[in-house]
């Protein structure tokens, strides 16, 4: 039983990493997306201040 249960818990740290990248991965690409342009509704870098 005593395997079983460290390979579970291996199983668990290894999808808690997978995990921990993914949000990162998520953060990281929502972070660096354009913005959608309030005024054509496509997707640039903001217009410049007037």
């Amino acid at each position: 039983m005593t395997v079983i249960f460290a390979l579970i818990a291996l199983a668990l740290g290894i999808a808690a990493g997978l995990v921990v990248l993914l949000v990162g991965e998520l953060r990281w690409e929502a972070r660096n997306r354009l913005p959608k342009c309030t005024t054509c509704g496509e997707q640039h870098h903001r217009h410049a201040a007037r």
